[in-house]
């Protein structure tokens, strides 16, 4: 009989945001066990339909939608909050300037703003908790394994209901949103350490991560639970990106367009290239919020340039993410994004064989060795365009190299049979440890 393992995610399978990191490990753990996934999906995200449905065969689906918290539900989990140990030592963190992880002096204000986040935290937790319970989800006898896709307000709740059930083994991946201060409001992460000592490990997305964690959330105050480095991974490519056939460059970039991607910059890196018998053709896939304003800034920038050719494909499921690899030519991967974890845009890039240009950024530096070029945190159009001409202008030889490294660093590291499989081993052996 297969061991059962809850998987809580924020929305799939009821909206393909996640679908490209979830996929992936879920088609490997079903093979190992009984799969309930718990969606906190809201109803706008659940208009969206499911994914195809062979994917769901076999798999149980709730639905606990993201928990609305009204200033009422604040007031009531306000009780519980300062009576209980946790909320407690939330307290005494954030007025002593955020525990000492967080370093400086904090404002009124700013502390002001932690304590709001953290108590509205702790009322989704216990919101999410109340459904955990009436579902009968933990009912049976049967060992239980919780896996929570993101370190967030639904990890905390099982780490609470673990006191019901001390039997369940909770794991939880931190990604970026739940892991760095400066991605939240008032620049402190809710709940951190309380999670950490109710969980069986923690995973981390690279070494960057981790140390990230080690030095900014626990500092220098383990709790005992093992943190492991635990790539996501991608599934093999259909091909390996063949050697151009024709004078154009094809520059390929994959992401949202918010502010944090900075696709602008790219924009910035084409406008200052300029070189005799150079031609490029730019194709940017992703969707967000920054569209048009980034359509009309390239229009703007690149406008009477020839040489220049660009395409917004805008938003693609990951199907057709993974067509245009199969049927498209692409000669580099690029991104100037401000931060990242360990970008599962670019291990599929790698998977291809494609050379990357890369601001050195959360786990980045540890993607790129000799496969492309880093440019800086905040690169210029300038630097941009210094990099994408030094790898347009690089001979047949050197380029086989780059792509022929590419592929290498990918089948070492983010090969989904081996990263699925040590997920597996963490979640079964007790006795891992780094």
């Amino acid at each position: 009989m297969k061991k059962k393992l809850i998987l809580a995610t924020n929305s799939f399978p009821y909206n393909t945001g996640e679908k490209a990191f979830i996929l992936p490990e879920l088609e490997r753990l079903r093979e190992q066990y009984d799969i309930t996934v718990i969606s906190h999906a809201d109803a706008d995200q659940r208009k969206s339909g499911y994914v195809d449905g062979d994917v769901l065969e076999g798999l149980q689906v709730l639905c606990f939608p993201r928990p609305v918290i009204r200033v009422s539900d604040k007031a009531k989990a306000l009780f519980s909050y300062l009576f209980s140990a946790d909320g407690r030592q939330e307290i005494r963190e954030i007025c002593g300037g955020g525990g000492k992880a967080v370093q400086g002096r904090v404002s009124f204000r700013k502390m002001a703003e932690r304590l709001y986040q953290s108590l509205s935290f702790y009322a989704q937790a216990m919101a999410d908790r109340k459904e955990i319970r009436e579902s009968g989800v933990l009912s049976g006898t049967e060992p239980v394994i919780y896996y929570s896709f993101w370190n967030t307000y639904y990890c905390y709740s099982m780490v609470m209901e673990k006191q019901r059930h001390p039997d369940v083994k909770i794991f939880s991946r931190l990604h970026g949103f739940d892991l760095y201060h400066e991605r939240v409001p008032g620049e402190r992460q809710p709940m951190k350490h309380q999670m950490e000592r109710g969980t069986d490990g923690l995973l981390f997305l690279g070494d960057f991560a981790r140390q990230y964690y080690r030095e900014r959330v626990q500092g220098g105050s383990p709790s005992g639970t093992p943190l492991y480095v635990c790539p996501l991974g991608t599934e093999p490519p259909a091909r390996r990106m063949p050697p151009r056939t024709d004078a154009q460059w094809r520059l390929l970039s994959c992401s949202s367009v918010i502010p944090i991607k900075r696709v602008e910059r790219i924009v910035d890196g084409l406008a200052a290239a300029k070189g005799d018998g150079i031609s490029i053709h730019w194709t940017h896939i992703g969707g967000g919020e920054g569209l048009e304003s980034l359509r009309e800034y390239a229009a703007e920038r690149l406008k009477g340039r020839a040489d220049i050719r660009y395409t917004f494909a805008g938003q693609m499921e990951h199907e057709e993410v993974v067509r245009y690899y199969e049927t498209q030519q692409a000669d580099c991967f690029v991104t100037t994004s401000s931060t990242e974890g360990v970008p599962v845009s670019v291990m599929e890039a790698m998977s291809y064989g494609i050379p990357i240009i890369a601001t050195p950024v959360g786990g980045i530096p540890e993607m790129i060795q000799g496969n492309g070029i880093l440019i800086s945190e905040s690169p210029s159009g300038e630097e941009t365009a210094e990099a994408i001409l030094r790898l347009c202008r690089m001979d047949a030889e050197s380029t086989a190299v780059l792509k022929d490294r590419s592929y290498e660093l990918w089948a070492q590291r983010f090969a989904i049979e081996a990263t699925a499989r040590r997920l597996i081993e963490i979640m079964e052996t007790e006795s891992l440890r780094e």
